[in-house]
């Protein structure tokens, strides 16, 4: 059996791209297993996959307090022993780090048991534990282009998504139809900010997703204020879902930008503020300086700015957005990792 470790998790953005590229991996005959944490979303999401998969005590240590460090630290230390133990019985072909802080023990492991090894950073500016992989493991894959710069010798293939749109061609009009998402677990400033919007009269269509916590209580304000817009907790046809809008009001995650890029959608995109490095902001700004996307600070974010911000978009600015969204697509981000893995060279 052709094993392969995959390491990443925490959020959905290192999770789904993990399994974006061990779907992939099936199709070419492998057999992708994951390594996750016990304390990410990993532990919820997959069990409802059909893949292998192991969860390791590994916390953050990044942006915490002197206790939580230490706690993390500790946690680090178990699991590189751990992963020690698993690649050790696994015998991987190779391994590759998506993030989140499950990723550097396993990496690590891998690279002290000579397997061949490589780590993905996904956003624009990379934290502290890819730059000190990227000095130890054979490969360094990279996102954004911009990214090079923090690396020596950095690959850009891209991100794997679970979105594959061929020949995808937008054809909007108006009314817009405009898909709000806060990333997996949905986002509450966000959420705020729609429940005021929909207290202005407006002439565009809605789909949010507000995950688990704020559903009720934006599907309440939303019928309080008589507006139509359609309410989910969460999406599973993500594809679906981007076929159905003209137009994305969203975090900046990369994931999420991955996906909006090969979707074709212009957007307004609101970073996470509280996100190690302020990351998502410089991934936003990639799509900015594209003239992709509209930025929106969160300290900035009200129902009446996002109005006056749609209110202000045409058809045409729309196209255009689509249209240089979809410049910043690269679908070839699995080939590529794949082909350099098995190769063992650029």
């Amino acid at each position: 059996m052709r094993n392969v470790v995959l390491t990443g998790g925490g959020t959905g953005g290192h999770l789904f791209a993990a399994l974006a590229f061990a779907d992939f991996l099936k199709d070419k005959g492998y057999n992708p297993i994951i390594i996750g944490s016990d304390y990410g979303l990993e532990k919820r999401v997959l069990p409802r996959y059909n893949i292998e998969y192991y969860l390791l005590k590994s916390r953050g240590i990044a942006g915490k307090g002197l206790i939580d460090k230490f706690k993390g630290f500790l946690g680090v230390s178990k699991a590189y022993f751990d992963a020690l133990k698993l690649i050790g019985k696994i015998k991987p072909i190779f391994t590759v780090g998506f993030g989140g802080y499950v990723s550097f023990p396993v990496v690590l492991a891998s690279v002290t048991k000579g397997v061949r090894s490589a780590i993905l950073e996904q956003n624009s500016y990379p934290g502290k534990a890819n730059r000190v992989l990227s000095k130890l493991c054979d490969f360094t894959f990279v996102n954004f282009e911009i990214t090079k710069q923090f690396f020596d010798n950095a690959i850009v293939v891209g991100n794997p998504t679970r979105i594959k749109f061929e020949n995808l061609e937008r054809s909007i009009k108006e009314p817009f139809v405009v898909g709000v998402i806060g990333g997996s677990r949905g986002a509450r400033s966000i959420n705020n900010a729609m429940i005021e919007l929909s207290g202005f009269e407006t002439n565009f269509k809605i789909i949010h997703q507000t995950g688990d916590e704020d559903y009720e209580r934006v599907k309440y304000a939303y019928k309080r204020n008589k507006k139509d817009w359609e309410v989910h907790k969460f999406i599973d046809d993500m594809e679906g879902f981007y076929r159905s809008i003209d137009f994305i009001l969203c975090r900046a995650g990369a994931s999420t930008l991955s996906e909006i890029s090969c979707a074709a959608l212009g957007s307004i995109l609101v970073p996470y503020p509280y996100a190690i490095y302020n990351h998502q902001y410089f991934n936003a700004k990639v799509f900015s300086d594209a003239h992709a996307a509209l930025i929106l600070e969160d300290r900035d974010l009200t129902g009446k700015k996002i109005l006056s911000i749609i209110s202000s978009l045409t058809v045409d600015k729309l196209d255009e957005m689509s249209k240089n969204a979809r410049r910043l697509c690269k679908p070839d981000a699995c080939e590529k990792m794949f082909e350099i893995m098995v190769a063992g060279k650029r």
